[in-house]
C-alpha cells in the first residue's frame, strides 16, 4: 500500500548529456522511504542521503503540481539506464530562494555526474521567475562537495563552523557548454 497520493506528477526528466533528472514515481519513493530496492538501481544506490531525500520530499508536501519544479529527481545514468542518485529541492522557493541537495552513489562519484546534474537542475530553476538563487550546504572540510559547488558557479557566502552556505544566483549561472 502506498503512503504517497496516487496523483504525484508525471515528468519527462530534465535531460544532460549522461544524465536524466527524473521525478520520483510513488513506487520509488515508498521504495527509498521504506528502505526496499528497485532493479533498475545501481548497486550501490541507495545511500542513507537519498533516504533523507525522499523522506524530505514526501515531508515538505512536494506532491502533484509543485513536484514538476521543485521535487525531488532521481540521477538515472543513460548510458546504463540506472538510478544512481538523488537531487532535489528541500522545498518552494522562500523569499526568492530554494536549497538543492544531491547524493552520487559512490561507484559513480568523480566522474563529473553531481556536476552535471547540479548545473541542469539549477538552469532548470532558475527559469522559474519566483527563484533568484540557489542555496547548498556543506561541512568544512567536504572538499569533493566544495569543489563540485564551485564548479558549478555557486559562491561561498558563510560559515557558521558546523556548515558552510554556497549561493548560486541567476546572474551567475555559467553558460551551457554546446
Amino acid at each position: 500500500m502506498s503512503i504517497i497520493p496516487e496523483n504525484l506528477a508525471a515528468d519527462a526528466g530534465i535531460p544532460t548529456q549522461r544524465l536524466t533528472l527524473d521525478l520520483m514515481t510513488v513506487a520509488e519513493v515508498d521504495a527509498l522511504i521504506i528502505q526496499t530496492r528497485h532493479p533498475d538501481w545501481a548497486e550501490d544506490f541507495p545511500q542513507p542521503t537519498d533516504y533523507d531525500a525522499a523522506r524530505q520530499f514526501f515531508e515538505a508536501g512536494l506532491l502533484g503540481p509543485a513536484a514538476a519544479t521543485f521535487g525531488t529527481r532521481l540521477i538515472r545514468e543513460i548510458s546504463t539506464t540506472l538510478v544512481v542518485g538523488t537531487i532535489g529541492f528541500a522545498g518552494l522557493p522562500d523569499e526568492g530562494t530554494v536549497e538543492v541537495s544531491y547524493n552520487v552513489a559512490p561507484s559513480r562519484q568523480g566522474q563529473g555526474y553531481a556536476t552535471e546534474a547540479l548545473l541542469a537542475l539549477a538552469r532548470f530553476a532558475l527559469t522559474h521567475p519566483e527563484v533568484d538563487a540557489i542555496i547548498a550546504y556543506t561541512e568544512p572540510g567536504n572538499d569533493a562537495s566544495q569543489s563540485l559547488l564551485l564548479s558549478a558557479g555557486f559562491m561561498p557566502e558563510e560559515e557558521n563552523g558546523l556548515t558552510l552556505k554556497f549561493i548560486l544566483r541567476r546572474d551567475q549561472l555559467p553558460e551551457a557548454s554546446r
